[in-house]
């Protein structure tokens, strides 16, 4: 079935599936190259969606297993990750912006310390602003399992920044 608005369906989806590869590959120019392949896959695989389900969530479950594997083949070739260079907001005080990169440092650390289902629940979320719902549909889980996810990865990542004395939070859970 030939869907008329499919270019439009790639290219709404086509950022959110990079900064997913970004934050999971920790390489703009892997992300860069997994997206397109990302895209390929799918535009070849296209009359294996039933247009039944959401688009976007079809197109996750593709750009997750794709990652995953690009991500076991890399582990294989090479043991050392490349660190992401951020830009961040302008500020004339150099101890804010120190303190700035200080925190998303950690916070990139905090990440890949949680556990892969958490993890990928943290960065759908948070990175390509999915709703749970969305999530869920992507990862074949519950509603509740997702939630639950989320919940114990924004636990972890406070407690890294409470333990690391980075911020004070509001004891919320």
């Amino acid at each position: 079935m030939e869907n008329p608005d499919i270019n439009s369906l790639f290219s709404e989806n086509y950022q959110k599936i990079f900064r997913l590869a970004l934050k999971m590959l920790k390489n703009e120019q892997d992300a860069e190259d997994a997206t397109q392949n990302i895209m390929k896959l799918a535009y070849e695989n296209l009359e294996s969606f039933r247009w039944q389900a959401k688009f976007s969530t079809w197109l996750f479950r593709i750009a997750l297993n794709h990652i995953y594997s690009y991500t076991r083949k890399r582990k294989k070739k090479r043991h050392n990750t490349v660190k992401l260079n951020y830009s961040y907001p302008d500020s004339n005080n150099p101890e804010k912006k120190l303190y700035t990169n200080e925190l998303f440092k950690n916070l990139e650390e905090f990440i890949q310390d949680l556990p892969d289902k958490q993890k990928e629940v943290f960065l759908m979320r948070y990175y390509s602003n999915l709703k749970f719902k969305e999530i869920a549909e992507i990862l074949g889980k519950k509603l509740g399992t997702v939630k639950s996810n989320y919940f114990f990865a924004m636990k972890k990542i406070k407690q890294g920044f409470k333990q690391n004395n980075l911020l004070d939070f509001e004891e919320q859970l």
